[in-house]
């Protein structure tokens, strides 16, 4: 069986999106946050996705927040289906991503943002989110001492 890949340096974020709200049933900026926060979670762990990776995400399953999950997914190839992926009900846009070989990170949505996607037009907003950089939408930790919930 051949295993699938994410390179987050040349990922076409534009498709990612695209397979995202197929996914997902909707375009959304919450979506296209997780996805970039995925892909930048493989990018500083230095992971292909999908396998050897976990995520924890703190957004519970209340909508809009819980969208960003669903981003995770298509950014990281982490999936609760796999076992790599886990949501927790801290009610915040915040996952905390961990390597087979004790590597990990905590990246967070800026509250900025969060504001911006609340006040905002669903769709300008996931297209501004789509071209905002990656340092004004999110913070992020190299965790020293990782360990999984």
């Amino acid at each position: 069986m051949e295993k699938l890949t994410i390179d987050p340096t040349t990922a076409d974020l534009a498709a990612l999106v695209e397979r995202g709200t197929l996914v997902h049933g909707h375009l959304g900026p919450f979506l296209v946050a997780g996805i970039r926060m995925g892909l930048l979670a493989l990018e500083l762990l230095e992971s292909p996705g999908y396998f050897g990776i976990r995520v924890e995400s703190g957004t519970g399953s209340q909508t809009p927040l819980s969208c960003l999950t669903d981003g995770i997914q298509i950014g990281s190839g982490c999936t609760v289906g796999k076992g790599n992926l886990f949501v927790f009900n801290d009610r915040l846009p915040r996952g905390r991503f961990y390597t087979d070989d004790g590597k990990a990170v905590e990246i967070t949505l800026r509250s900025e943002v969060h504001d911006d996607f609340r006040r905002g037009e669903i769709h300008a907003e996931s297209r501004r989110t789509m071209a905002r950089p990656i340092e004004e939408l999110f913070t992020w930790t190299i965790l020293s001492s990782p360990s999984m919930r």
